[in-house]
């Protein structure tokens, strides 16, 4: 603005001509100026050429060679920092692997370029600089809480989603590997497109190494575009995606299955098994095909030892036969012989037994604490709208073993279980008692209600004990053993008759199973010793109100006993006024002074009656038992008569007269223990493998029960810091060198890359995948499948075996895991948001491709 305000003052006051007048002279000046310059630099460059007229100046005719020579011996010589990780043992293997790399994958194209040294320097220093950050970001990797949990879930969820997707396909009678993988991946909804379509999973690689590169290499490397998208290209062209390919393979899976399970898994229940699963018929062809050279092979041997060919020789024929009957079975499912009587009710108590099939007869008792029997009898008691007896008993059975663990525990510290865990126990207690046999449950067992008033007893005023519910399931039993629409109607029924074919008893074993005649119970009365030195002492803290309308009081009388060594023995005992006053009457000559309340025929059912009955009833007790000895005879006498008339010991001596299956588990049944990490593992396993989710409560605790003494018996005391100290070593420099060195042995043997391997045949895939489902059959132990049963864990292997028989599905959990890999290497980044925006993206981006094209 200033300028415009000077120029307009300037030309007002001195006009147009002055100005020009001005520039004129400006111009002149500067050109006259420039003139003397040029002319006395001519004058002065003639005398110093004079000056030197002997000297030629003569151009060099090589000059630019002359200059390239000398700039090249200035030249720098390239000098590679080889230090990646820290560690020189990790180091060394690593920089043999990146030479080895560089020499095959850079130079084989480039040396036709050029032979400057400088770009293969920049690439391999690249590489470097993102071996280092990323070796710095996996030291701060958790990787106990990266094994057990993510990647733990992305294999059970998988596993999830495949066994719906059999339950989907279950209602059609063929469909192919294309309906599998498109109904599992309608499920899945996150990876179907990239698992499926080549570009879609190319392009996502892409991404992710794209995603790597920005997190990893230097600002200048990565805003470098050709050299950031040679890079990405090397390492999705020749690094990612053909591990992925070859890893992700079948045959490659089950390869590692073989490598892997020891050859102890091979045994011929497992073979058997296998056979039974096998559903592919070309797969029976070429094992029934193996089977057929080895008898060959044996027929043309030297027999020798004629018993033991003879055994080889029928061992072979009879998995010919196995083959057959599972062939026939695949090809024809209606001629399988067993077919028959899956199609009857298995409930159904008139369905006849197979007549050439015998039928044991197994005792209640074994039914109840054998495993796979107690599965069978539960599905019938649930038909019959009868399971709350079973549940009251697994319930009781819950709560014993796992209190005298507890006590087992604490005894072995040299101490008594807490008061708070005292309250844990006694409010399980009241919930058994309030879900199945107080008055107002919903489905209350009618039990006798002396049982019940000694158990009200126990729950609310005594310390708790393992065998506070014997004279419950004694009940409970007498029931199911007595009524013939349970225990005697089951054994009419096909269930029985398929859970006596899965128990597969021989006759020793049924032989051995003792019967269910009544024998000596907790709840009976057993003789004490009682010496004169000890004393009797006597309580009573409840009563109950039974009978028609709750008309009658049963007093819980507890009697201790207390031995002169200091150990006590104690009996609940319900008795009502009139049983007390009998036993006074045989007592009163001895003492007459202590006397029985009197009897009223008002108030009877006033609760302050009552209260005051029972205290003046404690007052007598109490008198009596600390005035009386035992030393008296008819004392004894009186007192014996008065405890086995109806008594329910509740001491730890009765242990040994309990079944040996009471005691058989040592551990809690904490369904949530986070601080057991391999216990936790086997759990989440065992419930997606075996269904353990769909079980009652009983049998998942006898289930956790059971794997804890696997893990105890493989880890020991310390559990969790094996553990840590195996992954410390998975972790450690000399085992990754090893791997590291292993990988570059596999790939460049000799220093020299190695030729493609040789196309298997199909049989031999065929015979490698048998093979690998056979061990992982037999990697399940025996006690394990005596828990779950052994048809339960044959189908849920199988269903883990043929998940990994799919290339797509490998594809799946394998970018899952990466993924959850790169979430814990990278946990600020949120990568999460961003690998789920990608997923979606090329998702969507494929899908409308398609719709396009499937629409022009």
């Amino acid at each position: 603005m200033w300028t415009y305000v000077v120029s307009f003052l300037v030309i007002n006051k001195y006009g147009l001509l002055y100005i020009s007048y001005v520039t004129s002279l400006l111009f002149v000046f500067a050109l006259g100026l420039f003139a003397v310059t040029w002319f006395f630099g001519a004058e002065v460059k003639r005398k110093i050429l004079y000056r030197y007229d002997a000297v030629p100046l003569k151009p060099p005719s090589n000059g630019l060679s002359v200059v390239f020579e000398k700039l090249c011996k200035l030249r720098l010589t390239w000098k590679i920092d080889k230090r990646l990780s820290g560690a020189s043992i990790i180091d060394e293997p690593f920089n043999e692997l990146l030479d080895f790399f560089m020499r095959d994958f850079v130079d084989d194209w480039y040396q036709d370029i050029s032979k400057d040294e400088e770009f293969k320097y920049e690439v391999r220093r690249t590489i470097q600089s993102v071996v280092v950050s990323l070796s710095a970001k996996l030291r701060d990797v958790d990787f106990i809480a990266l094994f057990t949990g993510p990647l733990l879930t992305d294999i059970t969820s998988q596993l999830r989603i495949f066994k719906k997707t059999q339950e989907r396909l279950s209602v059609f009678n063929n469909y192919s590997p294309q309906d599998e993988i498109k109904v599992f991946f309608e499920l899945e909804n996150q990876f179907g497109v990239i698992c499926t379509d080549k570009t879609a999973e190319e392009t996502y690689v892409r991404n992710v190494v794209d995603m790597m590169l920005y997190l990893l290499l230097p600002k200048h490397n990565f805003q470098c575009y050709p050299e950031r998208t040679l890079l990405r290209e090397m390492i999705t062209t020749c690094a990612a995606i053909p591990t992925m390919e070859s890893v992700t393979t079948p045959d490659y899976v089950n390869q590692c299955f073989m490598a892997w399970l020891k050859d102890d898994c091979l045994t011929s229940e497992s073979f058997l098994s296998a056979i039974q699963c096998c559903t592919i018929p070309s797969d029976l062809d070429n094992l029934e095909d193996r089977i057929q050279k080895d008898i060959q092979r044996l027929r043309a041997m030297d027999s020798g030892n004629i018993q033991s060919w003879k055994q080889q020789h029928d061992s072979l024929l009879y998995v010919l036969r196995q083959i057959a009957i599972q062939y026939e079975n695949v090809v024809d499912p209606g001629s399988g012989i067993d077919h028959d009587n899956s199609q009857k009710n298995p409930f159904d108590a008139t369905q006849p037994f197979p007549a050439n099939k015998p039928c044991p007869q197994i005792p209640l008792r074994y039914i109840l604490s054998n495993n796979i029997s107690l599965k069978y009898f539960i599905d019938f008691m649930n038909y019959i709208k009868a399971e709350k007896f079973l549940y009251v008993w697994l319930s009781i059975d819950c709560f014993r073993d796992e209190l005298k663990n507890r006590m087992d525990s604490a005894e072995k510290e040299g101490r008594s279980i807490g008061i708070a865990e005292e309250n844990m126990f006694r409010k399980e207690a009241t919930r058994i008692y309030e879900e199945g046999l107080a008055e107002e449950a919903p489905n209350r067992i009618q039990l006798d209600t002396r049982i019940i008033a000694k158990l009200e007893t126990g729950i609310v005023s005594l310390p708790m004990t393992p065998y506070l519910f014997d004279e419950v399931q004694e009940g409970i039993y007498s029931i199911l053993n007595k009524e013939k629409k349970y225990y005697y109607s089951f054994k009419k029924s096909m269930l029985y008759y398929r859970c006596v074919t899965e128990l597969d008893l021989n006759q020793d074993e049924l032989d051995s199973i003792p019967s269910d005649e009544p024998g000596p119970s907790s709840s009976t009365f057993k003789p004490v010793s009682i010496s004169p030195h000890g004393r009797f002492s006597a309580d009573i803290p409840h009563v109950s109100m039974v009978g028609k309308d709750k008309q009658d009081a049963l007093y819980s009388v507890v009697l201790s006993y207390k031995e002169e060594n200091g150990d006590n023995k104690q009996w609940i005992i319900p008795k009502t006024f009139e049983e007390i006053k009998k036993f006074q009457t045989k007592l009163s000559d001895q003492f007459p002074s202590l006397n029985l309340p009197k009897a009223s025929f008002f108030g009877g059912l006033d609760k302050d009656y009552i209260s005051n009955r029972k205290e003046a009833l404690n007052g007598y007790l109490k008198g009596l038992f600390d005035e009386a000895t035992v030393s008296s005879p008819e004392m004894l006498e009186s007192v014996m008569d008065f405890i086995s008339s109806d008594s329910s010991p509740n001491h730890p001596a009765l242990e040994d007269e309990l079944g040996a299956d009471d005691m058989q588990f040592e551990t809690s049944s904490n369904l949530e223990d986070e601080e057991n990490i391999p216990l936790k593992v086997l759990i989440l396993i065992t419930d997606e493998v075996f269904d353990m989710k769909n079980r009652n409560q009983w049998f998942r605790t006898r289930m956790v029960q059971f794997l804890r003494q696997i893990v105890r018996a493989t880890f020991g005391g310390k559990i969790n810091l094996k553990i840590q100290e195996y992954v410390e070593w998975l972790t450690s420099p000399e085992y990754i060198s090893e791997m590291i060195t292993l990988f570059k042995d596999s790939f460049w043997p000799y220093g020299k890359w190695s030729s493609e391997y040789p196309n298997r045949t199909s049989s031999a895939i065929s015979l490698t995948k048998f093979m690998a489902h056979t061990k992982l059959q037999g990697m399940v132990s025996d006690e394990l499948k005596n828990i779950m049963g052994r048809d339960t864990v044959r189908e849920g292997v199988d269903i883990v075996f043929r998940m990994f028989q799919t290339k797509e599905f490998n594809k799946l959990l394998f970018y899952s895991m990466i993924e959850s890999l790169l979430e814990a290497v990278f946990p600020d980044n949120k990568l999460k948001q961003c690998l789920a925006l990608l997923r979606r993206s090329i998702n969507d981006k494929f899908i409308m491709q398609s719709y396009s094209s499937s629409h022009r």
